[in-house]
């Protein structure tokens, strides 16, 4: 699903540079994630996206961070809002290894 990431890790890490980081919450499939105005129908899992963000945090210089894409009014079960609670925690923890 993330076709390359590791490399692309790898490599950044190699050179150390800074990285600015933005998760775009809106590749989950709607199934996992339907509080977004551009779902995307096959996309991935909340499990997917959650190790390519902690593999991203280990491995990488991370300066920054923003994350896109939840829009509560879609989803009034309010789950969405909780996956990306999720992610963003686990991001943040990740950081701290």
């Amino acid at each position: 699903t993330f076709e390359g990431l590791e490399e692309t890790v790898r490599e950044l890490k190699e050179k150390q540079v800074p990285v600015y980081f933005t998760i775009d919450l809106d590749c989950m499939d709607p199934s996992v994630f339907p509080g977004t105005g551009t779902p995307e129908a096959g996309g991935v899992t909340f499990v997917e996206l959650m190790n390519a963000v902690i593999q991203t945090a280990q491995g990488v210089n991370v300066v920054g961070c923003d994350v896109n894409e939840l829009s509560p009014v879609y989803d009034p079960s309010g789950v969405s809002t909780a996956v990306a609670g999720k992610i963003i925690r686990e991001f943040l923890l990740a950081l701290q290894v």
